[in-house]
């Protein structure tokens, strides 16, 4: 399929009280080298001066602004900002508040995605802080049979920051309707829609950054870390979820193997909440844990247990939890 590059894009940003950073996003989607879009943003209600900043682009005919009039779940605007795209859109561009939009993110992403069939997610390198994330693919991988980048994801750690962020990602509308959107019921409901996505559809990945994430002290995804709703529902993505995945075939020992890099990533949560003091959070998240992957949690244990005493006899520091890590 030759490339389109006139289809229109439909921009989503859903905002509450970013007055801190929206602005910068909403520049660095005015500034895009690709002109046929729209800029839809959806106002959750916000007490700040996240109003006033989005008024000062009332002048610009490409920004749709939609004010709630009462603050909804962070996952319901989510949800309603992707209903209130255009009928019309071939691509669905998602950018949080404190996200940013490299110059040329929406030409490169619909180049790729519309060089190839049956994409459903557009991806690519970016930015998280001052750091560059290239994932595990190989340069010479722009279209990636999505079965294929979901094993990966499943099996191997590393593979998951190929799909990290969804400010880094361009979803097909078709994609999205037939799976049905995403859950309200999860704050990591675009990790769970994107791997059922990737089950049935494949992945254009463009091999330069495109986009700067907002991970900071101060984001959701750090807040979901911290207080282990990342690992808690990397559960269901990646373990319960499996039966969804029927393009995907694992047997027994790979079945264990997903189990147990879930245990790893709780052991050190939970680790790392003990370090600090935060018993409750700790232990609160044992519930989270399917009892068919407890005894992986204490061979976790064991093996943390035994790089600390390694770290020690080194007179090396212990560090907990030093990379975050996503569903």
């Amino acid at each position: 399929m030759s490339a389109v590059l006139g289809s229109l894009v439909s921009v989503l940003l859903p905002v509450y009280n970013g007055e801190a950073f929206v602005r910068d996003a909403i520049e660095s989607v005015l500034e895009q080298d690709y002109d046929n879009f729209e800029f839809v943003i959806v106002d959750n209600a916000s007490t700040d001066k996240t109003a006033a900043i989005i008024a000062d682009y009332s002048d610009d005919g490409r920004i749709r602004v939609i004010h709630n009039n009462k603050t909804l779940p962070r996952l319901e605007n989510f949800a309603k900002a992707f209903a209130s795209a255009s009928s019309m859109s071939a691509w669905f561009k998602f950018i949080g508040d404190d996200d940013r939009l490299l110059p040329d993110c929406l030409a490169e992403m619909v180049r790729a995605g519309e060089q190839h069939d049956n994409v459903g997610l557009v991806c690519s390198y970016y930015f998280n802080g001052e750091s560059l994330v290239t994932g595990v693919l190989s340069e010479d991988d722009e279209l990636i049979c999505g079965p294929f980048i979901l094993r990966k994801m499943l099996l191997d750690p590393k593979a998951r920051s190929t799909i990290f962020s969804p400010s880094a990602v361009m979803i097909s509308p078709r994609a999205y309707r037939e799976m049905g959107g995403f859950r309200t019921d999860l704050l990591h409901a675009d990790a769970e829609l994107f791997y059922r996505i990737l089950n049935q559809y494949n992945l254009a990945y463009v091999h330069k950054p495109l986009t700067c994430i907002g991970y900071h002290s101060g984001s959701g995804q750090a807040d979901s870390t911290a207080r282990g709703f990342t690992f808690a529902e990397a559960y269901l993505i990646r373990y319960r979820n499996l039966k969804l995945y029927d393009q995907v075939k694992l047997n027994l020992l790979e079945v264990e193997k997903v189990k147990n890099n879930l245990a790893n990533d709780s052991a050190g949560f939970m680790l790392a909440r003990l370090a600090k003091g935060d018993f409750k959070t700790a232990f609160g998240h044992l519930r989270a844990i399917p009892l068919s992957a407890v005894y992986h949690l204490t061979l976790s244990f064991c093996y943390f247990t035994f790089l600390a005493i390694k770290k020690l006899i080194r007179r090396e520091p212990i560090r907990l939890l030093t990379r975050e890590r996503q569903p």
